[in-house]
């Protein structure tokens, strides 16, 4: 880590020689956010830690996808990678997500969108490539146990992709067009429109690349659409429709290479609601639905015949969302809620021998209450939900929550919370292993969180130090001589979480975090050490963005021969404002060309060039 202090080191030298006259970014740590409490609420205000990536962050990363500008900002996050995009699914697949060293990838870190479940039902995990940057106003990353309001599956804690919503009158179109290294290619075109009570927004992501291995190809196509109408002062209607199909190889670890190996995977989302607004009152009535279809070829190695038969799945989730939250007095929120999902779907290889799940459905109902008051500078919350699921009856998840928020500029924050995950089909109904006597995993999050705001709100800093202790963890373990998933027993996982942003100037910012992770039990895909320190300078027609992470100590396998990996990304983009609308960029990763696996098996690409323009008109 040495060359990697070095390396930061030298980045913030040269970023604070840079100084002239333009906006910074204006992502900053005072972010509003909706996360912990269905309705807006300041950070300080939230007992829960919570981080926010907003659109100009999203936007500067270029990426197609949301993952890799999320791991940059988020600390704790981390998702793992195998080429110069595109995270595929099925064996050999990428984006695996960490939180705090829970995986997504096994259903213990819940995706959303618009607060909406994002998950293949009958695996349990979420789809990496489907989550795209251009679809994304915010993104809102609750770190920790987030059950009380989303259920099931966020039991390490929660990523909420907030969609765009037009803000200003008339219409704007947004065209990114890049390419470079390995024949990679994007495109990404936005649309938005508002005109009196209507409001339309569209995106459109293209990304494809031959990759920087042999049978690595890889190539997606989504969309998104949103309306709205608002039918008086306090009724707001809403619909939103989006589909993304993407097309990936899978080249085997290099020890072991693979042929055909190939993965299609189409996703789509759908959803109505209806809101109101008023002095006191305010909430949603939403209805949403979600499928999928995956044609997954495992492929083969050259000593071994193709598959004779393609794995197929079709999978759908469909629920509603209600809630209301009422200011009963000064200082007071109560919100109410509702939730109920419903999810299933079919999976096989021979549709005649080879069923794994024959139209398995499975529901869970639920509802909460949150109750938040202040006093003065001291925010008190509770909150409690009932979970009922068809296969395990009833659970309850609790949450308790304090914030001091002193004039210093001070905040000081304690918050204890359950998560839990109940099994999902795969380990319940699935292969050999399957299990139907499991049972939920549990886990009780408690975070302490200091904060504070300097030079105005131009500094802000926040660490967090968090214990999180767990039980009923599934795996698959053999008991005389059979393998079987089964529930485990305990863990604990211990760590601390700073972040900061500074304006130094209105052309100058920086920002960084940091996150240490013990595991008492050690999982691959969540590094011991991670660190982000970004810079953005802006003179006049020009941007300067400069950037590194550092990993140490992540785990690709584990065991008494257990190995890990280390290493820098250093990232560079540089644009240039030709006209008001028209920016020519160039940008860089692993600028150090360094040589490192997040996945075993599956080394990263060198150093990638990009090269393009951004036109807003």
């Amino acid at each position: 880590m040495k060359r990697f202090a070095l390396i930061l080191g030298g980045l913030t030298l040269c970023a604070g020689l840079f100084a002239s006259e333009t906006v910074p970014a204006t992502d900053t740590l005072r972010t509003s956010v909706v996360t912990g409490t269905r309705v807006s609420a300041l950070r300080d205000q939230i007992p829960a830690p919570i981080s926010v990536v907003g659109r100009e962050t999203l936007e500067t990363s270029d990426e197609n996808v949301l993952m890799p500008a999320l791991m940059e900002q988020v600390p704790g996050l981390f998702v793992t990678s195998r080429g110069v995009t595109g995270y595929s699914v099925s064996n050999g697949a990428a984006g695996a997500i960490s939180l705090r060293g829970f995986g997504a990838g096994n259903g213990r870190v819940a995706i959303l969108i618009d607060g909406h479940p994002q998950f293949e039902s009958i695996y349990g995990h979420p789809v990496a490539d489907e989550y795209l940057a251009a679809n994304a106003a915010r993104v809102e990353v609750s770190r920790g146990a987030a059950s009380v309001l989303y259920g099931s599956n966020a039991l390490g804690g929660a990523i909420n992709i907030i969609t765009r919503q037009p803000v200003h009158d008339g219409n704007e179109l947004g065209v990114k067009l890049m390419g470079g290294s390995y024949g990679t290619y994007r495109g990404i075109l936005n649309d938005s429109y508002k005109k009196g009570r209507f409001t339309m927004s569209a995106s459109l992501s293209a990304d494809r690349t031959a990759g920087h291995r042999v049978n690595s190809a890889f190539n997606s196509l989504g969309g998104m659409l949103n309306a709205g109408y608002q039918i008086s002062d306090v009724w707001k209607a809403k619909a939103r429709v989006s589909l993304s199909d993407a097309w990936s190889q899978n080249p085997g670890p290099v020890s072991a290479p693979i042929l055909d190996g190939t993965a299609n995977t189409i996703r789509g989302m759908a959803g109505l609601a209806l809101e109101n607004r008023s002095e006191r009152l305010s909430g949603a009535f939403d209805l949403f639905c979600n499928w999928g279809n995956h044609i997954i070829n495992d492929g083969h190695t050259a000593d071994k015949p193709a598959q004779e038969y393609l794995f197929h799945g079709t999978d759908y989730t469909a629920g509603l969302t209600a809630y209301q939250t009422a200011s009963l007095w000064d200082g007071n929120a109560l919100t109410a809620g509702l939730d109920l999902l419903y999810y299933g779907g079919n999976a096989y290889r021979n549709p005649v021998k080879e069923i794994y799940a024959d139209h398995k459905c499975l529901n869970e109902e639920a509802v909460y209450l949150l109750d938040k008051q202040t006093f003065g500078p001291i925010t008190l919350s509770a909150g409690l939900r009932l979970d009922r699921h068809s296969a395990y009856g009833l659970e309850w998840i609790p949450q308790f929550g304090a914030t001091w928020t002193p004039e210093t500029g001070t905040t000081v924050k304690l918050s204890a919370s359950k998560g839990f995950r109940m099994p999902n089909m795969r380990e319940l109904y699935m292969y050999a292993v399957a299990n139907e006597a499991l049972l939920p995993e549990k886990a009780w999050s408690y975070d302490f969180t200091v904060g504070q705001h300097f030079l105005d709100g131009r500094l802000n800093v926040e660490a967090t130090a968090f214990y999180t202790k767990g039980s009923n963890i599934i795996e698959v373990n053999v008991v005389d001589g059979i393998r079987q998933n089964r529930n485990v027993g305990a863990f604990a996982n211990t760590g601390a979480e700073f972040a900061a942003d500074w304006k130094v100037c209105q052309t100058l910012s920086f920002n960084a975090n940091y996150s240490y992770l013990h595991m008492e039990k050690i999982y691959t895909g969540a590094p011991i050490h991670k660190a982000w320190l970004g810079g953005r300078w802006t003179p006049g027609r020009w941007s300067v963005d400069l950037g590194a992470m550092g990993i140490s100590g992540l785990y690709l396998t584990t065991g008494e021969n257990a190995r890990t990996a280390q290493y820098v990304d250093l990232k560079a983009r540089v644009g240039c404002r030709v006209t008001k609308g028209l920016e020519l960029f160039v940008r860089g990763a692993n600028l150090l060309n360094q040589t490192y696996e997040t996945m075993d098996g599956f080394p990263e690409p060198g150093i990638v060039v990009l090269g393009g323009l951004s036109l807003k008109i």
